[in-house]
């Protein structure tokens, strides 16, 4: 057991409060309860209402005008009873219980005890990723890091986030910033700038009706430089150029953010990325003209996917107007209905949690706004015609403070540095890290400058506890972190990387090394646009012979089109210099159409050891594209 005291001086930092800050703001206590309840039901509705567009409109917008709710979406309606769970509502019903537990400013580590406790299933990209590092002892923000998250970019987090803005009414910059916090769960750098745009226009919506001015003062929270902040500016100037024709407006932004006309090569996107679907939010907000039925159905027919713009944004107008706003044929959608939307909500999706009413789920958000609004400087005032919510808009966000290893996955006998770092806390304040437990056997802790790091040469594989303690001011917090020394990975010694398709076009990353780099930051697919195989392999090979017993292999996420191994099989390359399949061959857990479609699966395929110059995974990949996507693939000798 070792204990190494350090102190981190953090540099001082002063903290702007944007130009919107001002005077208190007021609204009435019903008023704000109704606009929270808008909230949900706006974002429930768009949410089951966009579900049947879906990706149905990518290389042309839809034209033909939407009459209504699509029959689809009418009979999971009738089956559900009322509202039921899809990813743009029930991640935020699992964080109203995590505040609930802990209060409206959860710790990071508060929030990944619900991810993991309940969100499990029927997630996809940024999140899926993120719940996969969790379960491999990484904790926010390191689960949505760039390097790490290989979907850091993509939409998740515009969607799952707009409840740490409902519950900070007329406070813009704390919801901004608030925002950029919750965001970076999943998401990193400008993959969590739509996400601050949403949630600032959410706060400023219980004050401001014209989408123009929360179009404006949405993109004045974001970080100078942005590129989300190009593409508003885009979609702004084109609808100035074309006028009514929207179409020609989602022209170019398919053009810039999908097709990447003129979009600089660093910049990622995807028809699931943060930057496109952002920009098809903007050009539905704007043409919507903050009409509840108009925005959605711009929504919907602008295409890619379209139900995640038309629930955050149907909430948005919730918001903004109120719940009497809401067209009845959007709320009373089935005969016999008293309540809008059969005031029922079905959790179809999320572990471990009821069914719910949704009066009951907005009057407990709003609790939580009030609570909020109460600690950051705001007040209850009593009159005659009822309470009224007095809001103070300068209210900062400070995100608690925590403090992180990373990386915290090494390998038995290569070098490693492991970096300290503190996360949240009062920016001015100085910090004190305190760190206990059993380091690594061959590591120690050391100064590097004005880095606290733990650095030196792993030896023996395991697990370590190591418990960190950060404290600034009154505040500390106290955390425990694994560290997992790893049997040295042969995959980095590796003189060639074998694939069937080395000039991959698709979404993923260009380079083979990702196979072997020791993290999920990026994924390999096999897509290239022209050649559908009848058999995918991925594999290394030696420049002399090398004793095998263990594969570790970690798919990446899937879509309808593919990116998932129906079959799979080992083969090494023997003395006659021939493919032969291993013998004995276990793959756990075993690949079946559960595995298989689930993506961020890691299987572990052991056999009896061969020696040998060369071996690869094979098999059979799925979907009608016919490709498969990889994260890494681990080599070892038993």
């Amino acid at each position: 057991m070792r204990t190494i005291h350090a102190t981190i001086v953090s540099a001082a930092v002063l903290v702007s409060m944007s130009a919107c800050a001002g005077p208190e703001r007021r609204i009435s206590l019903a008023t704000y309860e109704d606009k929270v309840y808008a909230s949900w039901l706006g974002q429930c509705i768009g949410n089951m209402y966009g579900l049947a567009h879906e990706f149905k409109y990518n290389d042309q917008p839809r034209t033909e005008p939407i009459d209504g709710w699509a029959e689809s979406s009418l009979d999971r309606i009738r089956k559900a009873g009322g509202a039921f769970s899809d990813d743009d509502t029930d991640i935020e019903y699992v964080d109203l219980f995590c505040m609930e537990k802990y209060g409206p400013e959860p710790t990071y580590e508060q929030l990944a005890e619900f991810w993991k406790l309940c969100i499990n299933r029927k997630i996809w990209v940024a999140n899926r990723s993120a719940r996969d590092l969790m379960d491999k002892g990484y904790l926010p923000p390191l689960t949505g890091r760039r390097g790490l998250n290989p979907n850091w970019f993509q939409i998740d987090p515009q969607l799952v986030c707009e409840i740490w803005a409902v519950t900070a009414p007329g406070m813009l910059d704390y919801a901004a910033a608030k925002a950029d916090w919750a965001a970076r769960v999943t998401n990193d750098d400008y993959g969590t700038h739509p996400t601050i745009w949403y949630n600032t226009m959410y706060a400023a919506g219980f004050f401001e009706t014209d989408v123009e001015q929360l179009c404006r003062i949405g993109c004045e929270h974001l970080p100078a430089g942005s590129i989300f902040r190009e593409a508003i500016d885009d979609v702004r100037q084109w609808k100035a150029e074309h006028g009514d024709d929207w179409v020609a407006v989602r022209k170019r932004i398919k053009e810039k953010y999908h097709d990447r006309e003129g979009l600089p090569e660093e910049v990622a996107t995807s028809r699931v990325g943060a930057l496109l679907n952002g920009a098809l939010g903007v050009l539905a907000l704007l043409y919507g003209q903050g009409d509840f039925e108009k925005t959605m159905n711009y929504a919907c027919m602008a295409g890619y996917d379209a139900d995640n713009q038309c629930a955050t944004l149907a909430g948005l107008v919730g918001i903004m107007h109120g719940s009497g706003a809401i067209p009845r044929k959007y709320t009373h959608i089935l005969d016999g209905w008293e309540a809008p939307l059969n005031d029922f909500y079905k959790n179809l999706t999320r572990d471990h949690l009821p069914d719910a009413r949704i009066t009951d789920m907005a009057r407990r958000t709003a609790a939580l706004g009030r609570q909020l609004v109460l600690e950051h400087g705001g007040r209850i005032e009593h009159g005659a015609e009822g309470d009224v919510l007095v809001i103070n808009p300068q209210a900062r966000y400070i995100a608690p403070l925590e403090v992180r290893l990373f990386p915290i996955h090494l390998d038995a006998g290569s070098d490693a540095v492991l970096q300290v770092e503190v996360i949240g806390g009062v920016p001015e304040a100085r910090r004190r890290v305190t760190i206990a437990g059993s380091l690594p056997a061959g590591m120690e802790s050391e100064w590097r400058g004005p880095e606290l790091v733990i650095a030196g040469t792993p030896k023996r594989v395991g697990r370590y506890e190591i418990t960190a303690t950060v404290a600034s001011g009154a505040a500390s917090r106290t955390t425990a972190l694994p560290v997992f020394v790893h049997r040295p990975n042969l995959a980095r010694s590796a003189a060639r990387i074998l694939a069937a398709i080395t000039k991959p076009t698709g979404g993923g990353s260009r380079d083979l090394e990702v196979l072997r780099d020791a993290s999920t930051r990026e994924v390999y697919d096999s897509y290239d646009g022209e050649n559908t195989l009848e058999e995918d392999f991925y594999g290394y090979e030696w420049p002399g012979p090398v004793s095998i017993g263990r594969l570790v292999f970690v798919d990446g996420p899937v879509c309808k089109d593919g990116g998932w191994f129906e079959t799979l099989g080992v083969q090494y390359r023997d003395q006659q210099n021939q493919w032969t399949p291993v013998a004995n061959l276990e793959v756990i857990p075993p690949l079946t159409p559960a595995t298989a479609g689930k993506g961020g699966t890691m299987f572990v395929l052991a056999f009896e050891p061969v020696t040998t110059t060369a071996i690869r995974i094979i098999g059979k990949p799925g979907g009608s594209a016919q490709f498969t996507n990889v994260k890494e693939l681990s080599v070892y000798e038993k």
